[in-house]
């Protein structure tokens, strides 16, 4: 099963064209702006990529989680 990203709910409610890549369901484009509208946009004024799939972080040791620092992406 296809995991979702902290900002799945975001793309479906944008109009995202979702699919499934690197086990994650994950939007390629948006119904009402299409490829090049969505390029000018980034490239003019501002473009938001979804990376919440693309990594992780391994704490090891005794109070390994005490000691890790906190983040926060939702």
């Amino acid at each position: 099963m296809d995991k979702k990203t902290p900002l799945y709910s975001c793309h479906l409610a944008a109009g995202g064209k979702i699919v499934p890549f690197a086990g994650y369901l994950l939007p390629v484009q948006y119904e009402a702006t299409g490829v090049i509208k969505e390029h000018m946009a980034v490239r003019t004024a501002c473009g938001i990529f979804d990376v919440s799939h693309m990594g992780e972080i391994i704490y090891k040791g005794p109070d390994a989680l005490k000691k890790r620092p906190v983040y926060s992406y939702k």
